[in-house]
């Protein structure tokens, strides 16, 4: 899979949000993942990323819940938001990030569209380069969170300093990953259709029961119980205490599905092999199916 430009509002990253996140962070190793080192938001979260050349998967989880609070906004706090997803018993993807090269005019853009906003979070984090020099991301966010779709909710990012996280020594993993191509959410389309079609317009289409979003930068896809029953068979969707739209899945395109079939064959990671694709379990990737697929 070549890199290509991201677009604004491509799928720039979903957080897979786990209570352990050094425990999590063993089993996206054992996956084959070469994570990037672990660092801390101002607002109390730890985090880890598994970095490709266009997105990326953030492991992120709650490290000092006594800093809820920094760098809130209206009353948003993120900590507290990821907090509280885990709180509510919940593991897995709590939201997506799209992808922005300027916070201002697509927070804009997006709330004259209709969406709901918590408003814009600026912040820096420290982090390690693979040299072993520190240096500190600049971030910028915009928060489109609906109390009614909490779960399938998202928001803006804007990395003013691209190069400390698109860092080309934190895309090469054993297991051949190289970029996320959809996510897919277990919900009534019709649910997700209004949002998406107010950020995506034309882009959002049908394909029989089927309804995806392409972001020109990964595909959103949302599917009911009947299909995800035929499109991860003999699976365990992942386990939520609630049953609103969430995400079930995230699929990867992998350069060589013989080296990753080996990789979790060898770490004995439970997965299911099936003609052209591999999945590996929700227990084995914090409360998601992680597909791999190679000739996309």
């Amino acid at each position: 899979m070549t890199a290509v430009a991201q677009f604004p509002q491509g799928i720039d990253h979903p957080l897979v949000t786990v209570r352990n996140h050094a425990e999590a962070l063993e089993l996206y190793r054992r996956m084959g993942f070469a994570p990037s080192p672990v660092s801390y938001h101002p607002w109390g979260s730890v985090t880890s990323l598994m970095m490709f050349p266009s997105n990326f998967i953030e492991l992120i989880g709650v490290d000092d819940p006594s800093k809820f609070g920094t760098n809130s906004v209206n009353g948003f706090c993120f900590g507290r938001q990821l907090g509280q997803f885990l709180d509510r018993g919940e593991e897995g993807v709590s939201l997506v990030a799209l992808h922005s090269k300027d916070a201002d005019a697509d927070h804009g853009r997006m709330v004259e569209a209709g969406l709901d906003s918590q408003g814009r979070i600026d912040f820096r984090r420290r982090m390690t380069l693979p040299d072993g020099r520190h240096d500190e991301a600049v971030v910028s966010l915009a928060l489109f969170i609906d109390p009614a779709l909490p779960d399938a909710s998202n928001f803006i990012c804007h990395q003013h300093r691209p190069e400390l996280i698109w860092v080309p020594g934190w895309q090469n993993h054993p297991n051949g990953a190289d970029g996320i191509l959809a996510i897919t959410y277990l919900a009534d389309p019709k649910l997700l259709e209004p949002r998406w079609r107010a950020i995506y317009g034309d882009a959002v289409k049908y394909k029989g029961a089927v309804l995806e979003a392409d972001t020109q930068c990964g595909v959103l896809r949302a599917i009911d119980a009947t299909t995800a029953a035929q499109e991860f068979p003999g699976m365990d969707l992942p386990k939520r205490a609630q049953q609103s739209p969430h995400a079930i899945s995230i699929r990867l395109h992998t350069k060589s599905l013989m080296t990753l079939r080996s990789i979790l064959e060898h770490n004995e990671v439970p997965h299911r092999d099936l003609p052209g694709r591999v999945f590996v379990e929700p227990q084995a990737a914090g409360n998601v199916i992680l597909e791999f697929v190679q000739n996309y």
